[in-house]
Formats: structure tokens, sequence, C-alpha cells
């Protein structure tokens, strides 16, 4: 895919990057396009070699005085606390942040994407495990809001608030802190005390690589990061970082795409499974340790042993899933039985996934409307609402059914595969 100049912001932003402790060795930001911004090879890389290495010093942390000095509120997140610094900085021209916001995606582009900002109508497709992810994100950012928002009104509102959330859920990486002990009053002392919500820091140019699940692999360490190339590059050729083992279902509701092959993909089954136990079932599972967590990949044996379990709860007799769950029967005297339900399962799965294709394919008008009617009271702020915003908002909403197809189709094809397999 060609790489294009990304544009003179981001010439401004690589010049000011370079004086704030990042060197950039061989890469370059570049604009792809139908993809937007992402690294590009600048010269032919091989294996091993050091792209790029951002000094601690250039973070934006809890522990950065600059978030400090703002005084915020000990019970709010780390997460809150990075996006309230955001806001508070966004509209101050004398920001040190100023070139990098520059650079970060408009609240216009995440508003098209990100499935938060989705008109319910089309909220109400996500599969169930993007769902689940989108109500918890939701809540999150609420909880973050309510906590901090008498300290922010009237200088920042709730949209532009929404907006930096997202900004730090969308570019943050993982960090532990050198000298934890004296970090922060917010963070533990002990650093096996740390969770992953305790460990967000903004890392100023290694935002802009895209992921696949075959990348490069952000290092972090006491001086900062510094990332290695997994592979050989030549130039021209895009470098991306692996976020992460993700599901697609993550990757639409966190970042707003989906990977057209991604080998961590899978599907929860707890959805399909669980309404169909009875109260005694579900108090076994418990008991065993078997409740919950139930999924299904591509590839044979396709569905994970705590699956395996539960259909044999839910198929044979007791006596049979007891000794399949105590290890003393590997289960392969039964495997067709419990294939046979399997097929039955995903069968019933295959009649909902094609309903939920047409009636996302069917959806239109009144979304548009819907979406409208959102951004025109989200513009209140502004000055006045674009002019083209009507077009803008019916383009976005074929993007976002498009994503959600794609997604759908993904699911079939999961579950095709699962089935043409089983059925062999």
């Amino acid at each position: 895919m060609a790489a294009l100049n990304p544009g003179d912001e981001h010439d401004r932003f690589v010049a000011w990057a370079s004086d704030h402790g990042v060197e950039v060795d061989g890469i370059a930001p570049a604009k792809f396009v139908g993809r937007g911004m992402g690294i590009v090879a600048a010269r032919d890389i091989k294996a091993g070699e050091r792209i790029i290495f951002v000094d601690k010093s250039s973070l934006i942390t809890v522990t950065a005085p600059t978030v400090r000095a703002c005084k915020l509120p000990q019970n709010v997140t780390v997460h809150g606390k990075l996006a309230a610094f955001l806001a508070m900085q966004y509209h101050n021209a004398d920001s040190d942040h100023r070139l990098w916001q520059g650079v970060w995606p408009k609240e216009e582009e995440f508003r098209s994407i990100l499935p938060y900002y989705w008109p319910k109508s089309l909220q109400e497709y996500i599969p169930h495990a993007g769902k689940v992810l989108l109500i918890k994100q939701q809540q999150k950012l609420d909880k973050d809001w309510q906590t901090l928002r008498a300290q922010l009104q009237p200088s920042v509102d709730r949209d532009l608030f929404a907006y930096t959330w997202l900004i730090v859920n969308t570019r943050t990486f993982y960090w532990e802190y050198p000298d934890l002990p004296n970090s922060h009053p917010r963070l533990p002392k002990k650093r096996f005390q740390l969770t992953a919500d305790d460990c967000y820091a903004m890392c100023p140019f290694m935002d802009y690589f895209n992921h696949s699940d075959v990348g490069c692999d952000p290092q972090h360490g006491p001086s900062g990061y510094s990332v290695i190339a997994d592979r050989d590059y030549e130039a021209g050729e895009e470098v991306y970082f692996s976020y992460g083992s993700h599901t697609n279902d993550f990757l639409l509701v966190e970042y707003g795409f989906t990977l057209p092959t991604n080998k961590c993909d899978s599907l929860p089954l707890d959805h399909l499974i669980i309404p169909k136990l009875s109260a005694s079932q579900v108090e076994a599972l418990k008991e065993d340790g078997f409740y919950g967590n139930y999924t299904l990949t591509k590839d044979a044996p396709h569905i994970c042993h705590r699956a395996q379990a539960v259909l044999r709860l839910m198929n044979l007799p007791t006596r049979r899933y007891t000794m399949f769950v105590s290890g003393n029967d590997d289960g392969a005297a039964d495997q067709h039985a419990i294939d046979s339900a399997l097929v039955a399962l995903l069968t019933e799965f295959s009649r909902e996934i094609v309903e939920t294709l047409e009636a996302v394919d069917s959806v239109a008008g009144g979304v548009v409307e819907e979406q409208q009617s959102r951004t025109t009271r989200s513009s209140k702020r502004k000055s006045q609402v674009s002019e083209n915003m009507a077009t803008s908002n019916g383009q976005a909403v074929m993007e976002q059914k498009a994503t959600l197809l794609e997604r759908w189709k993904q699911i079939r094809e999961i579950v095709n595969a699962a089935l043409r397999s089983l059925d062999e």
C-alpha cells in the first residue's frame, strides 16, 4: 500500500519529538490511503536494529510533575487523571504538548470509527463479546467523569473529557514506574501490587504505530521505551506493533477496527451456553471451577477444555462429566457425542448470524438522523455546526455499518470453519 507524506503538522511534531528525548532511526510517519496514519521504513532495516528510543522524561504519566500539579482527586483512576490532564491542556496554546496533540486523531475521526460514539441503533448489533466490553468502557468513562466533573467544569465539558479519555484509551503504553515507591500517592508502593489499570503512559511518536498480530514488541526499562525491528523491512514497507493477543471484538471496541486475518481471534460461547444451563448445573460448574469462559476458535479442536466440560455436563450422564473434569477420563470415548452437540449449538448460532447480517444491512435512514442529533448536541461548545454535517454523518454510518458487517462475516467464517471440520 502506497505511503504518502503525512503533512506539515506531522513534520513539526517529528522535529518537536527529536527535541524531547525521542530518537528515531530508519522510520517515519506516513499516511496510508484509506487507513490513516502509520509508520513506514524510511530505509532498509535489518532485524534486531533499534528503530526508536523514547526517554522516560518524554512520557505523560500520573507521576509527571505537570500532571501532579493539577492536584486531581486521589480517588480518580490513572486513566481518568491522564484524560483530565489532557482535557485541561487541550485549548492551551502554550501547552508543552501542543504539537503532539496536533497529530492525534481528531474527535470527528473518533466519532466515525469508535463504537462508543456509534448510534444506539448500530451498537445494538455489536457482537455479544464486544457489547460487554463496550458497556464496561462506558461505565469506566462515566465513573471518571462523575468523579472529576466538579473540578473540570466549566472549562472542560463532558464531550471534551470523553474525547481525551478515548485518546488515553487508544494511545497509552504499559509503564511500571522505575521509581515506584516515590512515584505517586495513588499508586501502590510495591511492584507486584500494580495492576494493568495503574500502568498507563502516553508515549510520543510510538503511538503512530498500527497493530498487526505479528509485529515489533515495544520494550520498556528504567530509562524509557525502545523498539527493536522484529524482522527485515524494505524501504517503504509499513512497520507494525503487536498490541497483544487480542480478538477482533476487542480491537473493534477499543480501537475501532478489525484485522482481516487475526491468529488471536476467537468467539466466546457463554451467551449461547449459559442460558441453557439448569440451576443445578450452574452450581456444579461453579463448584468445579468450570463456569463460564467458553471459547470457540477457527482451528481444531475448536473449543477449549472448559467448553468440552460444560457440553459433557449438558449432554452426558453426570458421572461422565465428573470423570472428565477430575482428569480420570480424557473424554475420547464421548467425543463424537460432544461434537454432535457442538454442531447443534453452532447451527443455531449460524441462523442468528444470518439474521444479524440482514438486520445490520437494513439499518439506514433513522441512524443518520440519530447520529446527526447527537453530533449537533455535542457541538454546542463550537461556534457553529458544519454545513456538511449531514453528508459527513451519512458517510460515517456507512463506514460503521461496513465495519460491523465485516465483523459478523468474520464470526460466520469461524463458525462455518468449525462446522466444516466437525462434519468431516
